[in-house]
Parts: structure tokens; C-alpha cells; sequence
């Protein structure tokens, strides 16, 4: 067996050994939360009529492919979903008018059931088209991924919706399934969130379109950028080139944008031993267009649990880069790179990772911190330390 195949062996393995600790029932035995690859993605123009025929073909390839999974549509009110009332319900959505705001679903469980199949829709309706953005979510089990050729089945289908809907931006990934009356499960998604930051927070997409119309959410497993968003962060070539060092990530193209995939199979992020250098990678790239704050779960206060906004500015960053944490002369030096101290004007040498922090002449016993600046372009020998630089023995 190859290296890369055995990685992708191994990944999955981490998944069967994982998805369990993500399945929370009630005390009665029902389910409240599961693990499931779920799709996002956020698209304009929903209130036309040509976008309409596109979100109407989405929905029938889904009810074909799934058929004998889904059991639910939502469309103005809830009920047993059949051929009959599927093909009405599409055709009331086709011919909508532009300024009808509509939320379509079809799927395994109604609203207190936990549904591992599900599409969900919400536009934007024409008054709203030019500072909201529609938003059209799939949900999967991500049992799928161990299927012969499911992680290739599944990027088909994001790749299909990104080029019917013509995405301005979203995600697809691994996630929390919750039942659609959310609101009272959202203490448990945050305290998975926390533990798996591989897990993407997305109970309710629509909540989300407003804050997300000139930003996108982050990295995910896959992450969808439409062209205005390529552009501003310097063109496909700027984007690729930036990410060229890294062998996991992939891309691909759809009609209006790209598409880029963060290694072969989704992480978790719970286990030490998990690698997600590629999502580090990707969220480094698109850090400047990614939304920076905002509640994931706004409702939390009426139940009194979940994301805050602090917490969630928190969740954003969850892969970004960590300050580097002064270090105390005497101690070993963390990183490679240029460091200086306030107590000694002028100072910025040039640090080996493994030496030692020099303490300062003349500092009579007072603790001296050494402050990080910037890492070195290449590192070449050690910088002579300034005369006013004593090692521990010049010190005493």
C-alpha cells in the first residue's frame, strides 16, 4: 500500500473511531446531534426566475438521488413528502415572484429529528438583492466517505451546485447535525466546536447572509471562492501560488470560481495526531475576506448557551496563526527569527531556535523579556550580541 494511501486508510479509521463521540441522544434514547459532511454555499440573484429553474433542479437531483431517504418537504408548512406534492411545491417555486422570499426543504426527519439527508433552501428576495445573498445548505452522512469512490461522489456533487447556482462563496465539510428547532441544542454544538475545530458551526445558514455578503466563513474541507472574492485576493495565479507549498491542498474550478480542497479526506481535529496544516494553510490565504466577528449562534441568550460573540470571534480564528509568547532572558529561544527588549533601546538581534535568551548588563536583577518581531527571511549565523548583552556568567 502506498504512503498516501495508507494516510487516507488511517484518516478514515480516525473518523469510525470518532463519528460516536459526536452522536448525543436524549435520555429518552433520541437523537439530538450527529456527525455529517454538510455543503453551504451562498449564491445572488435567488429572487430571478432563471436562479429559480436552478435551485429547482438541484432540489430534483437530490429527491432522485436520495428518494428513498427523504420522507419530509417543508414549503409554507410541513408535510409527508410524495411525487405529487414535490412536483407542485417545485413548480410554486419556479413561478414565485421576485420579491416572494422562499423557504424550500425536502428531508429525512422533520423539525425535531435529527436529518442526515436534507437540502435546504432561503432567497434573498429582490428588495433585499443588492446587501443579502440567498443560501442553499446539503446535508449528508458522512458515512458516505467510506464508500468506494464517496469522497469523489460528494466533490462531484458541491461542484454540480457551485456551477447551477453560480456561488458567490461557501464551504463544504464535515459538521454537527442538529434537528431544525436548533436553539436548544446549541450548548452541545459549541462544546463539540470547541473540542473538533475540523467541525464547521452552521445550524442555521440564512441567520448568516447578511454579515456573509462580502465575506465568507473560512476554511473548511472544501472552501468556495467565487471570482469576486479570487480577485480580491490578487487572482487565481496570487491564490495558487500562495498555497503551491502545500501537497494537500487541491483545486479545482467551477463555471464562476474556485475550489479548493484541503486534503483527501476531512479532519476532526480532536486527536493530537491529526495533521490540519492544509486548513491552517487555506485559512492563512483567505484570512482577509473571511468574516472576522458576529454571533454563529444568535438565538443562544433565549436559551441561555452557545457561541456568544466572543467565543465565536474566537471559532473564526481558530486557525490562525498564535502570537509567539515573550520569552524570559535565561529561558531557550521558541522561534527562528528577529526578538527584542524594552530594556535595552534599540535592540532587534536575530535568534537560533534552541539558544539562549541573553540577559542585559546593568539590569540589576530585574526579569528581562525578549519580544518577538518577525521571523527571518533566511536564517544565517547568530547576530554578535551589543556590548550592553552579558551572558549568565558576565551577569553574576
Amino acid at each position: 500500500m502506498s504512503g498516501k494511501a495508507s494516510a487516507r486508510v488511517n484518516q478514515l479509521n480516525r473518523l469510525i473511531k470518532q463519528a460516536p463521540r459526536l452522536a448525543i441522544n436524549s435520555a429518552e434514547g433520541v437523537p439530538l446531534v450527529r456527525l455529517g459532511l454538510i455543503t453551504t454555499l451562498y449564491f445572488r440573484n435567488g429572487h430571478t426566475e432563471d436562479v429559480k429553474w436552478r435551485i429547482a433542479e438541484c432540489f430534483s437531483r437530490f429527491r432522485r438521488t436520495f428518494k428513498h431517504e427523504l420522507n419530509w418537504q417543508f414549503y409554507r408548512k410541513p408535510l409527508r413528502l410524495n411525487d405529487a406534492n414535490f412536483g407542485y411545491r417545485r413548480t410554486l417555486v419556479r413561478t414565485s415572484g421576485p420579491e416572494e422570499q422562499l423557504t424550500w426543504e425536502i428531508s429525512s426527519g422533520n423539525v425535531q429529528q435529527v436529518a442526515e439527508h436534507r437540502m435546504f433552501l432561503m432567497n434573498a428576495h429582490e428588495n433585499l438583492a443588492d446587501i443579502d445573498c440567498s443560501c442553499l445548505k446539503m446535508v449528508l452522512p458522512w458515512s458516505i466517505l467510506l464508500s468506494p469512490g464517496g469522497p469523489r461522489r460528494y466533490e462531484d456533487w458541491l461542484t454540480y451546485l457551485c456551477d447551477k447556482l453560480n456561488a458567490d462563496h461557501g464551504f463544504g465539510g464535515l459538521g454537527c447535525i442538529l434537528p431544525n428547532d436548533c436553539q436548544k441544542h446549541f450548548p452541545l454544538e459549541q462544546k463539540l466546536a470547541q473540542r473538533y475545530v475540523g467541525l464547521m458551526v452552521d445550524p442555521m445558514p440564512q441567520i448568516e447572509s447578511l454579515r456573509l455578503f462580502n465575506h465568507i466563513k473560512g476554511a473548511s474541507w472544501f472552501t468556495v471562492l467565487g471570482q469576486r472574492f479570487v480577485k480580491r485576493l490578487g487572482g487565481n495565479d496570487a491564490v495558487r501560488g500562495q498555497l503551491s507549498g502545500c501537497r494537500d491542498v487541491v483545486f479545482r474550478t467551477y463555471d464562476d470560481g474556485l475550489i479548493i480542497r484541503a486534503g483527501t479526506l476531512p479532519v476532526l481535529g480532536g486527536d493530537a495526531q491529526e495533521n490540519m496544516a492544509a486548513y491552517v494553510e487555506v485559512n492563512r490565504v483567505i484570512k482577509p475576506i473571511r468574516v472576522q466577528s458576529g454571533c454563529l449562534h444568535p438565538y443562544q441568550a433565549v436559551g441561555g448557551g452557545g457561541f456568544c460573540e466572543v467565543s465565536s470571534a474566537l471559532w473564526y480564528a481558530r486557525f490562525d496563526e498564535k502570537p509567539i509568547a515573550p520569552i524570559f532572558a535565561g529561558q531557550v529561544c521558541t522561534h527562528d527569527g528577529y526578538w527584542f527588549t524594552s530594556s535595552m533601546a534599540g535592540s532587534q538581534y536575530m535568534f537560533r531556535k534552541g539558544e539562549m535568551m541573553p540577559k542585559i548588563k546593568g539590569s540589576r536583577g530585574k526579569p528581562i523579556q525578549w519580544f518577538w518581531v518577525k521571523a527571518a527571511d533566511r536564517v544565517g549565523p547568530t547576530l554578535e550580541y551589543a556590548p550592553s548583552c552579558a551572558t549568565d556568567h558576565d551577569e553574576e
